[in-house]
């Protein structure tokens, strides 16, 4: 990897370590130097501040694989579908960072191509499958497919295979970063939640203030709309620094929308108005030059928080989807 540049004393200590495992909320731990008027510096050391998206990919997978170990497990039913609900709203978060960040370099890359290979939709596909899907459907995995890309990247070649004097055969990798290898089974009893069954409970029900998050979101679209433009007319200006803010704006923007889609609230309330309003926002983002990854990201997202509604209350959550503008 490359070495990262020199920060603002604002950014520094964000970029250079997160603690993702103990970050109930990822994507405000990651966001935390985006205040409500960022400078200029800010959202260019921020673009450049790339996170351990290797670390957040593990997170969303072992976060998702405890949660459902406490859905099979034993536990008080009423308390182990809150604390389920806990773990799977911190793995989404995981997620919507790797899925989100663009793909700087090759572990980022590396990061997002094992998460699709472990959550799905697999990248790969037999060359002698016959599609059955309907049309729905196949939109649905279209857009998980796109949400997962690498964009135009050239990938080298997974490690290679062993040779007939190769030992060690157990752990051969099978690629160059395999999450199965790394984290326990998926099976089995809870592994950490057991001992931490109120925690995630007091943290699921630890909702932020999302009034603030959806005028954030509209903010920060504004911004970057506003320095692209800016980069490319304002006479004597730094077109360079001026992209990398806007970038990051733009990134900050898609992960604080995520922050309000994988949020479960209850129907007919304030709420659910708050969590409309962003995803129409996002929705009229698709006539932008936005990249086709974070369009589909925030999709994926928004279905995603929509199943853990259902997983606390259907009857009480709201779980409908909002309508998306196509873009496959």
């Amino acid at each position: 990897m490359t070495k990262k540049p020199d920060l603002p004393a604002t950014a520094q200590a964000h970029a250079i370590s997160i603690d993702l495992a103990q970050a109930f909320d990822p994507i405000a731990a990651i966001t935390a130097p985006i205040g409500l008027n960022p400078s200029l510096a800010e959202l260019a050391a921020f673009r450049r501040a790339v996170p351990d998206i290797k670390l957040a990919a593990r997170e969303a997978k072992r976060l998702g694989d405890e949660a459902m170990r406490v859905r099979l497990s034993d536990l008080a039913p009423a308390q182990g579908r809150l604390c389920a609900a806990g773990l799977t709203m911190a793995a989404l978060g995981c997620k919507a960072v790797t899925v989100i960040w663009p793909a700087d370099n090759l572990d980022v890359a590396d990061a997002k191509l094992a998460l699709a290979e472990t959550t799905g939709p697999h990248l790969l596909e037999e060359h002698d499958h016959v599609g059955m899907l309907d049309n729905e459907l196949a939109r649905r995995i279209r857009i998980k497919r796109a949400a997962f890309a690498v964009g135009e990247l050239m990938l080298p070649p997974a490690p290679s295979p062993p040779g007939a004097e190769s030992r060690g055969l157990a752990e051969w990798p099978a690629s160059r970063f395999d999450l199965t290898t790394i984290l326990p089974p998926r099976g089995g009893p809870p592994v950490m939640a057991q001992r931490e069954l109120q925690r995630w409970i007091d943290r699921l029900e630890a909702a932020p203030d999302l009034g603030r998050l959806g005028d954030l979101v509209t903010r920060l679209f504004d911004t970057s709309d506003r320095l692209r433009h800016l980069a490319r007319v304002q006479a004597g200006a730094d077109p360079v620094e001026l992209r990398a803010a806007a970038e990051g704006a733009l990134i900050a923007a898609y992960l604080t929308a995520a922050q309000v889609a994988i949020r479960p609230v209850p129907k007919r309330s304030h709420a659910e108005g708050i969590r409309r309003e962003v995803a129409r926002v996002i929705d009229g983002r698709a006539r932008r030059s936005d990249p086709l990854h974070m369009q589909a990201s925030l999709r994926v997202l928004f279905d995603d928080g929509v199943w853990l509604a259902r997983l606390i209350d259907p009857d009480r959550m709201a779980t409908v989807t909002p309508s998306w503008t196509e873009i496959v």
